[in-house]
């Protein structure tokens, strides 16, 4: 009996020490809600945050930053957004779900014309795209930050009606630069660090810039529990690392920030 009560404590022992070491590796997770175009610069910062925040798990929302807000105003979970689009993260702080005195900018980008042919750089892009008899891919002006710096910059140079009928809408930034890949479109409008990182799509040219600049703000969400996780992943994007990552993948590092 002796032997068979020690065997049953034994167990139970081991039982309480797997659930403890279960308990002990459950990590807090930080949800980070990410323009598209930001999956290289992110990729790079999450070994180090990982590091540095054994405890906190990553999980990374990708898609057009008019989109995730669409998600999170309709109540998905979030502690930090990171947005190709100061609209997008102004709507969030009017309607209280981030806080606004977090908010930073930490990056800019430019428009490009890319193609998957040959392309020397010595024709302006507004030649190119009114000479081409191609489709033309670029972001939904309606619903992706991409889409709408498209239309004010074509709307500057005067030709947005004229390309009109031989535009193909691609849902954010990375669909754009998938047409343009695999030549489903002669020509695309991307953002230039979309064309940097891209094996396929040459730069045939720089678009002008619209009304409004292209600024990547970030924000914390004002109900997050891992405010300080939050903080810390900021401080590292904007810090020394980050602000490099920023720049080698084509992206540009205001000034004053």
């Amino acid at each position: 009996m002796r032997k068979l009560m020690n065997a049953a404590a034994c167990v139970l022992f081991l039982l309480a020490g797997c659930g403890s070491q279960g308990a002990a590796e459950e990590k807090e997770e930080l949800r980070i809600s990410a323009a598209a175009s930001l999956a290289e610069v992110m990729a790079e910062l999450e070994p180090g945050f990982k590091e540095s925040h054994p405890g906190v798990k990553l999980v990374v929302n990708y898609g057009s930053s008019t989109k995730l807000r669409a998600q999170m105003e309709q109540g998905a979970p979030f502690d930090l957004f990171l947005s190709a689009s100061e609209e997008d993260i102004d709507k969030m702080a009017a309607d209280g779900l981030v806080d606004p005195d977090s908010i930073r900018v930490f990056a800019g980008n430019k428009l490009v014309l890319a193609t998957a042919g040959e392309a020397d750089g010595s024709t302006p892009a507004e030649k190119l795209l009114l000479e081409s008899e191609g489709k033309i891919a670029v972001g939904d002006p309606d619903s992706v930050p991409v889409g709408k710096y498209t239309k004010e910059s074509l709307r500057e140079l005067g030709i947005w009606d004229e390309l009109d009928r031989r535009l193909v809408f691609g849902k954010d930034a990375r669909q754009v630069l998938s047409y343009v890949e695999s030549g489903n479109a002669e020509y695309g409008i991307l953002y230039s660090s979309d064309a940097f990182i891209s094996k396929k799509a040459h730069v045939a040219g720089e678009l002008p810039e619209g009304d409004t600049p292209i600024r990547y703000p970030a924000a914390i969400a004002k109900k997050t529990e891992l405010k300080a996780e939050a903080e810390d992943f900021l401080e590292l994007l904007t810090g020394g690392q980050g602000r490099q990552s920023i720049e080698d993948y084509g992206f540009t590092v205001p000034d004053g920030e």
